[in-house]
């Protein structure tokens, strides 16, 4: 194609998604710093980016990133992209009445993939997630999740592929089906999965599983610092409401319903006066 035939502002319009793709999210001052482009024409794009949906705007803060709508410019909008478009906004809900961040992960081979978090729209995480951020299977509160309700042939094969990983305990614990088990066995019993250890980080997770007429598609997360409770707080506390809303994000998805929820949420608005939140929170 000629230059003179092609269109200037699609290219541009690429290039941002391009760079969105690549960054967590970015500020219209940075975008034009980074595609050497005038302001007002940076913040051109932008809008008109938002305005299709391929765009949106961080909660609370003056930077954009990328809407879940963008898989559907890959051969159609799949199922984990169903779920992060659903639940992203419904965790945001949640989050303002708990304080603590919320994610979605789901699995890609011996990786966990961050698909979604609310870190942007609180203060209590220590170590900022970015979307896009990989963890191992076996290694992580979503992993175990993912590895305990997935269908047995899938088992089968995943168990096949951690013993290959590059990562040091998907092979090991992959290749020891008894003490898997052992770490496994619990999450099927409890229904949820606490980060394995070894674990000294101050930030710590519990994951639940999320179906979609049965099936597991995706981990929904739960980060907390340590010092400010303790897991039996957690299960006692958080658990019940966390279990919940990964089933009403699996109903919402699964009906392919991508607008307001109407149903109300886990951890209704009267939740956190009456559990003491805001002690946490304080404390943290």
């Amino acid at each position: 194609m000629k230059a003179d035939q092609e269109l200037r502002s699609l290219k541009r319009g690429l290039k941002v998604l391009a760079l969105l793709n690549q960054t967590e999210n970015v500020s219209i001052t940075e975008l034009a710093r980074h595609l050497d482009l005038p302001r007002t024409t940076a913040e051109r794009i932008l809008l008109t980016l938002v305005a299709e949906g391929y765009v949106q705007r961080v909660p609370d803060d003056k930077r954009y990133r990328l809407s879940a709508k963008v898989c559907s410019l890959a051969g159609g909008f799949s199922e984990d992209c169903w779920i992060v478009q659903t639940a992203t906004p419904m965790l945001f809900r949640v989050t303002e009445h708990i304080g603590w961040p919320l994610a979605i992960a789901t699995p890609s081979g011996d990786r966990m993939v961050l698909r979604s978090t609310t870190d942007p729209a609180t203060s209590l995480w220590l170590n900022r997630r970015r979307v896009g951020a990989e963890i191992p299977v076996l290694n992580s509160s979503s992993g175990l999740v993912a590895y305990a309700f997935s269908t047995p042939v899938e088992q089968e094969l995943l168990g096949q592929l951690l013993t290959q990983s590059s990562d040091r305990y998907n092979r090991e614990r992959a290749a020891a089906p008894q003490a898997l088990d052992q770490l496994i066995q619990p999450v099927r019993d409890n229904g949820f999965a606490f980060q394995p250890p070894p674990n000294n980080n101050p930030e710590q997770s519990i994951a639940f599983p999320i179906f979609i007429d049965g099936k597991y598609v995706a981990s929904l997360l739960m980060i907390y610092m340590t010092r400010a409770m303790g897991s039996a707080t957690v299960i006692d506390k958080y658990a019940p409401h966390l279990r919940l809303l990964a089933d009403q994000i699996g109903r919402a998805a699964g009906a392919r319903d991508d607008g307001e929820f109407e149903e109300e949420l886990a951890f209704p608005a009267s939740w956190m006066a009456s559990n003491g939140v805001r002690d946490l929170r304080q404390a943290s």
